[in-house]
């Protein structure tokens, strides 16, 4: 029998003592919580410390202070295979690919002990182009874990870019026959099935959900969702509103509502939505991108301090480190590096991605050609932010300036003829990229194909049209807001054209 546990021991003060550390971090006094941390004797109670710390500048995407954090934890704590595993995704995060896969090895090879696990090396072994390995070693978790969401979607993503087609999302369909009650897989199937364009599937799903569970929230706001995504707004928004009004703190239901409001005409309610999701969410960069629309229809001078495209998005032509002596050399050096990192077919299920293929994990940084990319983007982000104002303390760029930055994520993306991006934007940055690397054809002023667009929303929404372009170069570097609605002019003239981009967070 395990024993009982009794109010007022040990275990209750080292309980006060983390809940202490981590409302130290909540109100901003990281160093005084690292000392805290720090002062810890016992072995339990520092690796609890510090595992947290590091989870904590995870959730705010500091990698380097995460990865510190876990390590510290680890030398309390050895054995943890918890501690081991976060210590492993904290390389993924940083692009050191080959040592977050070598510890995810050694961690399945002890044991498949967590889904979480399986679908991280899963991952990574895909990455590592070994994509025999990764399907059978999600599919043999999804035989131990048959309900697990996750492992799911991991296994169907990586059969789609093995170019399945709807045969990647086979197996959640059976499980989802097989176990009915599971209702959150009909959910997860819903969501894969629209983004490969089963939208009927996809409904059929969601309706029979909710017969089963009439009343859903969860379901209406699918259901509503995947109406809007087809052009069936009254529709839409009746299921929306019934969601908002049986489950009124549901984020997605009023995040979803929040979306139908600007397609019918509603921008007032709509604005009210989201100054009301922002109070929750006050650095999201979609909502912010969404309000910034619904001061576009109400005509609202507000909207240009957003949208001020002279002053917040900016090129830079990037200068060649050593040891490359043209911005060429350099980029046919970046461009055979990143040839390796795109082995998907097709493009990924859930991206902004149409015809072409985008790598899913962080840029190597151990690889020295990507390592000179990151050291040649310093000079102009530094620029683009020294150039921000301080006098502007309620704007959503301006009030984030720091005297430092970060790399939240980096990637590339390989367009096909006929390929292009649509609109959309980064919810989780605040500066976002592109870089081109090779550039086969550009086009002129007539046609724009190709080009970067900016200011039409990620949805039809009549007088909304793009108000900004940018004629790609090799070479060029564009800086703008997360929040800033963009995507690509498609193009069929030309070869494949190779870009590399990443997001910024403050320091």
């Amino acid at each position: 029998m395990s024993e009982k546990h009794v109010p007022g021991t040990r275990d209750d003060d080292a309980a006060r003592e983390l809940q202490f550390i981590v409302s130290l971090v909540q109100r901003g006094d990281v160093d005084a919580a690292e000392k805290r941390a720090r002062a810890l004797t016992d072995d339990r109670l520092a690796a609890s410390a510090w595992g947290l710390l590091g989870e904590l500048n995870a959730n705010m995407q500091r990698w380097d202070v995460a990865l510190s954090h876990t390590e510290r934890a680890l030398r309390h704590d050895p054995t943890s295979r918890q501690l081991k595993l976060a210590h492993a995704l904290l390389l993924e995060q940083q692009g050191a690919e080959a040592a977050a896969l070598a510890e995810l090895e050694a961690l399945a090879g002890e044991a498949h002990d967590s889904p979480r696990l399986l679908v991280h090396l899963g991952a990574q072994l895909a990455a590592a182009g070994r994509l025999d390995e990764a399907d059978s070693l999600l599919a043999g978790g999804l035989e131990r874990w048959p309900a697990d969401a996750a492992l799911h979607v991991q296994l169907a993503r990586l059969r789609w870019q093995r170019d399945a087609g709807l045969d990647a999302m086979s197996v959640i369909e059976r499980a989802i026959q097989e176990q009915p009650r599971e209702m959150h897989l009909r959910l997860v199937a819903a969501d894969l099935l629209h983004a490969a364009g089963a939208t009927d599937r996809a409904l059929g799903l969601l309706d029979e959900g909710l017969r089963a569970a009439p009343g859903s929230a969860a379901f209406l706001t699918s259901i509503g969702a995947l109406l809007e995504s087809l052009d069936r707004l009254d529709e839409a928004l009746r299921y929306l509103r019934e969601a908002r009004v049986r489950a009124p703190g549901s984020v997605p239901a009023r995040r979803n509502l929040l979306r139908a409001l600007l397609r019918t005409g509603g921008a007032a309610e709509a604005l009210a939505l989201c100054d009301e999701l922002l109070a929750q969410f006050p650095l999201d960069q979609l909502l912010i991108a969404q309000r910034a629309t619904a001061l576009r229809l109400l005509q609202r001078a507000e909207y240009r301090d957003l949208y001020d495209y002279s002053r917040l998005v900016r090129t830079f032509a990037l200068e060649p480190v050593a040891p490359f002596s043209s911005i060429a050399e350099f980029n046919r050096a970046f461009a055979r590096e990143l040839a390796t990192l795109h082995r998907a077919v097709s493009h990924p299920l859930e991206q902004s991605l149409r015809g072409g293929s985008q790598t899913e994990r962080h840029l190597p940084r151990d690889n020295p050609v990507v390592a000179a990319f990151f050291a040649m983007i310093d000079a102009p982000i530094s620029a683009y932010i020294a150039a921000l104002r301080a006098d502007q303390p309620g704007h959503p760029v301006d009030r984030r300036r720091r005297d430092g930055y970060r790399i939240s994520g980096s990637w590339s993306v390989q367009l096909q003829p006929g390929g292009y991006h649509i609109n959309h934007v980064h919810p989780r940055g605040w500066l976002s990229s592109a870089y081109y690397v090779s550039l086969p054809y550009v086009s002129d002023a007539d046609t724009r194909a190709g080009w970067l667009k900016l200011g039409e929303p990620g949805m039809p929404i009549p007088g909304c049209a793009a108000e900004r372009f940018v004629r790609p170069e090799e070479g060029m570097l564009v800086l703008f807001p997360s929040y800033m609605w963009h995507g690509t002019v498609a193009f069929a003239a030309g070869g494949p054209r190779l870009t590399a981009a990443f997001d910024v967070l403050p320091g």
